[in-house]
């Protein structure tokens, strides 16, 4: 509704009682309202519209648009607009081009909506509104931006407007009469003009004076004969009678069976952790192509996003504690009572309504976003760049096999697990690149520019996490020949430590943890050749920390506070490098992945983050923290890959020989589909001029935003094909 400042005039005085002049002057501002509205009616009377000849009402659902794409045929592309009018034909002279140019700076002047025209020959069969849609989405054009396409030898022409622009059917309709009676009497420049005039007279009417200044006043003497007895009585019923029509929506959870709602909460935090994982690879392109300042926004926006959801990942963990202290008869450490159902359905609610929330923020953005990539207009030129760069990562694939097969020859496979199927996941990325790029380019030369779209972020994404899983490898031999080098550093310390600590006699604590640290340095020297020097690593520090601990009354404090801040240190690294193998590989099998294995990861993240936020001060507190950390991220990357194993598995055992038929979901198979990029066509065919946000998250091929679940996935659902287990 419109708001006028003349409600300020009259401010409503709650101790004021109705009396009958007010009344009186109730109904004066009520026929006030109606004779200007009358008024304006018949201002805006126009005769009875002729049928227009070949235009409709662009204004169809998603769904009937995405029905109707499959019409447009490539015969007659659309082409890229810039200026207000193109006349291909030369149906306009100079005067009469410049006269369509007054009337179109008029319009921009006088309203926020903006006219560009265009004539060609023909549409060589094309619908003529089909044919102007899809030239307005190859332009970029926005929700105040309408096309008008005249086809002269046709004479026919099709209007393209947004569906949220500031213009009703009938004002609409109305433009079209216009058109369609200068079109059949082929006068072209009249057409366009009109067409013009009659969005700006709509536009002035839409907010003409009279009717603002009769719905003003009729609203201020409303408001003060009314608030009186609304106050009194109408707004305790208003509030009873709202809560009754919004129990629905906050029941709805309420109703399910507590087994369903945690599926629920668990699926929307896998949904809304695919989705920050593509968003951040999205902002990783914008970031090269448009320069750290572009991407600030978003990056900030993504940030908030995310600290929503690591705070629902903090209260399924403290949910999954809670569970299995209760099985194990334990009490919650904390204290809280996140075991009774009601407790944990309230907390399963609340992780729902955080994903929810940030799935909001990201898809807010998601027209924002889009407009600056410019993927429409710059789809040819990343397809290009995408094709230029994966020579070298295909190159990287042999060298990574070796570098695993080197390190075979050391460490045991258990100490490779996550990163030994990385080449062979990368070759079927690098295969779904060349797919998704082919694909693009035929939607290209088809004139579909969406769905070229989806395949140009297809292609970024696999090509990207081909180049993730190569560098984990890189990195896991980094990691390891780090280890090796300080394992012989921290058995030479806590040896020290073992001989301080036979001096100490008859403290039975320091025994015990004495006996402990000696048959952990003989199993690391048993161990050492062919074992895995991170496990040893841990197995050292946890028994330094726990002989630290006992031998902390024979030391003064600045000794104690320095030994477990050293000691820290080397566990922060070690917990740093487990977390960013970690969660490489749940980014690069977020298809597999479930929310167990994601929620551990978070509480590790959070946990190693408190243990640094303590260090300087607390030190031997960080230091429990940073271990609490590398038993979790330990958990983290089992869960995760049991997860992708048996998914794997499964996908193994299901597989069916491939048809001679194209794939119905185009370039979805192999690496896709474990890495979490799934392209589905029907996501990107709305012929809707606004940016189709569908198009985001783990399954959609990309994008800023799209955070919900299109599905719950359960394990085993997600198909997946992987040549070394299929052999």
């Amino acid at each position: 509704m419109i708001e006028s400042s003349a409600r300020h005039d009259h401010p409503y005085d709650p101790s004021t009682r109705a009396t009958g002049g007010w009344t009186i002057a109730a109904f004066v501002g009520l026929v006030g309202v109606v004779l200007a509205a009358t008024s304006q009616a018949a201002d805006a009377t126009v005769t009875e519209p002729i049928e227009p000849m070949p235009s409709v009402s662009p204004r169809l659902s998603a769904a009937k648009q995405a029905e109707l794409m499959s019409d447009v045929l490539p015969a007659s592309p659309p082409i890229t607009l810039t200026d207000p009018v193109t006349d291909g034909t030369g149906a306009l002279s100079d005067a009469e081009r410049q006269e369509l140019q007054a009337a179109i700076d008029r319009l921009a002047d006088e309203s926020d909506l903006r006219m560009f025209v265009v004539y060609i020959e023909s549409f060589d069969g094309i619908d003529p509104v089909d044919w102007a849609n899809a030239s307005a989405n190859l332009s970029g054009f926005g929700t105040d931006d309408l096309l008008l396409a005249i086809a002269t030898a046709d004479q026919q022409f099709g209007l393209s407007a947004d569906t949220n622009v500031a213009l009703t059917d009938t004002q609409l309709g109305e433009i079209d009469s216009t058109v369609a009676a200068s079109v059949e009497e082929e006068q072209w420049a009249a057409a366009a003009t009109d067409a013009v005039d009659t969005v700006r007279r709509a536009q002035a009417d839409a907010t003409s004076p009279i009717l603002l200044a009769g719905i003003a006043l009729a609203a201020a003497l409303l408001l003060v004969a009314i608030g009186y007895v609304m106050w009194r009585f109408a707004v305790p019923r208003l509030a009873r009678l709202t809560d009754h029509l919004s129990a629905p929506a906050r029941t709805t959870l309420d109703e399910l069976p507590l087994a369903e709602l945690d599926e629920r909460a668990a699926a929307a935090l896998v949904g809304i952790d695919d989705a920050l994982k593509t968003c951040d690879q999205e902002l990783g392109f914008a970031r090269t192509e448009l320069g750290a300042d572009a991407t600030r926004d978003f990056e900030q926006i993504l940030a908030r996003a995310a600290g929503d959801v690591r705070e629902a990942f903090a209260i399924r963990q403290a949910l999954d504690v809670t569970a299995t202290q209760a099985e194990d008869g334990r009490p919650d450490d904390a204290g809280r009572d996140y075991g009774s159902d009601a407790e944990r359905r309230a907390r399963l609610t609340q992780i729902i309504a955080l994903c929810d929330g940030a799935a909001d923020a990201l898809d807010a953005r998601t027209r924002a976003f889009d407009d600056l990539r410019r993927l429409q207009q710059r789809a040819p030129e990343v397809l290009a760049d995408v094709v230029a760069a994966e020579p070298e990562v295909v190159s990287r694939v042999a060298t990574a096999r070796d570098v695993l097969a080197q390190l075979a020859g050391t460490y045991p496979a258990s100490t490779l697990a996550t990163v030994s199927g990385n080449p062979e996941q990368a070759e079927l990325l690098l295969a779904n690149t060349k797919e998704a790029v082919a694909a693009g380019r035929s939607a290209l030369a088809a004139g579909n520019q969406a769905i070229a779209v989806a395949h140009v972020r297809s292609a970024q994404n696999a090509l990207g996490q081909a180049v993730m899983l190569l560098d984990a490898v890189d990195a896991t031999a980094g990691y390891l020949a780090e280890a090796a080098g300080r394992l012989d550093k921290s058995v030479a310390s806590l040896t020290q430590d073992v001989k301080s600590a036979k001096s100490v006699e008859g403290d039975l604590r320091v025994t015990l943890a004495r006996t402990a640290a000696q048959a952990s340095l003989k199993h690391v020297e048993v161990t050492r050749d062919g074992g895995d020097p991170l496990v040893g690593l841990q197995r050292i520090a946890a028994a330094e920390a726990a002989l630290d601990a006992a031998l902390a009354t024979t030391r003064d404090a600045t000794e104690v506070a320095a030994r477990a801040s050293a000691l820290l240190r080397d566990t922060l690294g070690r917990v740093d490098a487990q977390l960013r193998q970690t969660a490489d590989f749940v980014a690069t099998r977020r298809g597999a992945v479930g929310a167990t294995a994601r929620t551990r990861l978070a509480e590790a993240v959070r946990l190693a983050d408190v243990a640094r936020s303590l260090h300087s001060t607390a030190p031997a507190v960080a230091l429990d923290e940073a271990q609490s950390a590398n038993t979790l991220v330990q958990e983290a990357a089992r869960l995760a890959r049991r997860d992708a194993d048996a998914v794997v598995t499964v996908s193994a055992a299901e597989e069916e020989p491939a048809t001679d038929g194209p794939d119905a979901n185009g370039p979805i198979t192999g690496g896709m589909m474990l890495g979490g990029i799934l392209f589905d066509p029907r996501l990107a065919r709305s012929r809707r001029r606004a940016h189709n946000a569908a198009i985001g998250g783990g399954f959609g091929g990309g994008g800023f935003g799209g955070g919900r679940p299109v599905a719950l996935r359960k394990l085993g659902t997600v198909r997946a094909w992987w040549p070394a287990q299929a052999k």
